[in-house]
C-alpha cells in the first residue's frame, strides 16, 4: 500500500483512490482506510470521505479514534462546522473519546463562524473531562468568547490559571479580545500583567516601572492580581521591602504578602503583614504561626517563644484544631 500513500500525499488523490479499490477487501486493513479517509479531506474530498467512512462496517470494521479524528478535524478545518459537530456528537455517541486535538479544532471552527453556542458545547465537554486548563484549549476559548461579544466569559477562562500560560498566543488572545471589544482599559491590565511575568530576577525595576505606570499613565487602579504578581516578583527577587514604597495592597493581598515572608524569610515585613491580618480577625492565629516559622527559619528562637508566648496569652492555642507544632 506505500504506492497509494506516496500518490496521497503528492496530492494525486485520483490515483491513490484508483490504487485503493484495486487492493482485495482482506488486504485493506483500519489503518490504510483511515489513510485514504484522512487524504480525502486533506484534498477537500469530504464526499468521498464520507462515502468511505460510512463502507467501513460492510467491510468489518469500527472507526477508532482516528477515524472520528480526520472526520472531525477535516470538516472543522473546512469551515462546515455542522458537520463537525455532527460527528463529534456520533463519536460520543458510540462511546469513542474525542481527543485534545479534535476539541481545540472544533473551538477554533467555531471562532471563526461565530458559532457561540457551539463554542460553549465544546466548553462544557472540557470542563467534564478536565482538560479545560490545557494552554491552546484555553487559547480557543478565549478567542470565540472574545469573538463573539462576551469578553467576562474570557476572562473567566483568563481567571482560571493561578500560574498563567507563558504562550504569548494566550496574552495576545485576551489582550486583542479587549480591544476588539472597545474595552481599552482592561486589555492595558492584561498587557502590564504580561510584562510583569516577564519581569525575572535582575529586572524589579522594569517590572515597578510598569506597576507604577498604571496609575500615573493610564489612571487605572491596581488590582488584586496585579499586587499578586508585583509579591511574586519582589518575593523571588528577595526584594519584599520595596512593598513598602508602593500603594497599600488590599486586605486580600496581606496574606499572600505574609506567605512570601514566609518563603524568603522577611521577618520585618512579616511583623507587619501579620499585625494586619489580626487587625482583621483577632481569633485568627495562623498569621501569628506563619511569623513564628519565619522566626525558626531565621533560628531566632527568642522571636519564636515571644510569638508563641502570645498565642498562649490571646487564647489561640486553645481553638479547636489548633497546634502549636511548628508548621513547615
Amino acid at each position: 500500500m506505500n504506492q497509494h500513500t506516496t500518490y496521497s500525499k503528492c496530492g494525486f488523490w485520483h490515483f491513490a483512490f484508483e490504487v485503493f479499490k484495486g487492493v482485495e477487501g482482506n488486504r485493506r486493513n483500519l489503518i490504510t482506510w483511515n489513510s485514504m479517509i484522512a487524504r480525502m479531506m486533506l484534498n477537500k474530498e469530504s464526499e468521498r470521505a464520507v462515502d468511505m467512512f460510512q463502507r467501513l462496517e460492510s467491510e468489518g470494521l469500527k472507526p477508532d479514534s482516528a477515524t472520528w479524528n480526520s472526520m472531525i478535524s477535516g470538516f472543522a478545518q473546512l469551515g462546515v462546522c455542522g458537520e463537525a459537530f455532527k460527528y463529534f456528537r456520533e463519536m460520543q455517541y458510540v462511546g469513542v473519546a474525542p481527543c485534545l486535538k479534535i476539541v481545540t479544532s472544533l473551538l477554533s471552527a467555531s471562532a471563526n463562524s461565530s458559532m457561540l453556542r457551539r463554542g460553549k458545547e465544546i466548553h462544557g465537554f472540557a470542563l467534564r473531562t478536565d482538560i479545560n486548563r490545557d494552554d491552546l484549549l484555553a487559547t480557543a476559548l478565549v478567542d470565540i468568547y472574545m469573538k463573539s461579544g462576551h469578553p467576562s466569559w474570557a476572562r473567566g477562562v483568563f481567571d482560571q490559571f493561578d500560574a498563567k500560560p507563558d504562550d504569548p498566543a494566550f496574552w495576545n488572545a485576551m489582550i486583542g479580545g479587549y480591544g476588539r471589544n472597545r474595552d481599552y482599559e482592561s486589555a492595558s491590565e492584561i498587557f502590564l500583567m504580561k510584562c510583569w511575568k516577564k519581569c525575572h530576577m535582575g529586572q524589579v525595576d522594569r517590572g515597578l516601572h510598569f506597576f507604577r505606570m498604571m496609575g500615573k499613565e493610564y489612571g487605572l487602579q491596581p488590582k488584586p492580581e496585579h499586587f499578586g504578581c508585583i509579591v511574586d516578583l519582589l518575593g523571588r527577587s528577595g526584594r519584599l521591602d520595596l512593598m513598602q514604597e508602593l500603594a497599600e495592597p488590599p486586605v486580600s493581598v496581606f496574606a499572600s504578602l505574609l506567605g512570601a515572608c514566609r518563603c524568603y524569610l522577611d521577618s520585618n515585613l512579616g511583623e507587619e503583614m501579620a499585625k494586619k491580618l489580626l487587625d482583621i480577625e483577632p481569633e485568627n492565629p495562623a498569621p501569628l504561626v506563619v511569623l513564628s516559622n519565619i522566626y525558626v527559619g531565621l533560628g531566632r528562637w527568642k522571636e519564636v517563644e515571644r510569638i508563641r508566648g502570645m498565642i498562649t496569652d490571646k487564647g489561640l492555642d486553645k481553638l479547636s484544631g489548633f497546634s502549636m507544632i511548628e508548621l513547615a
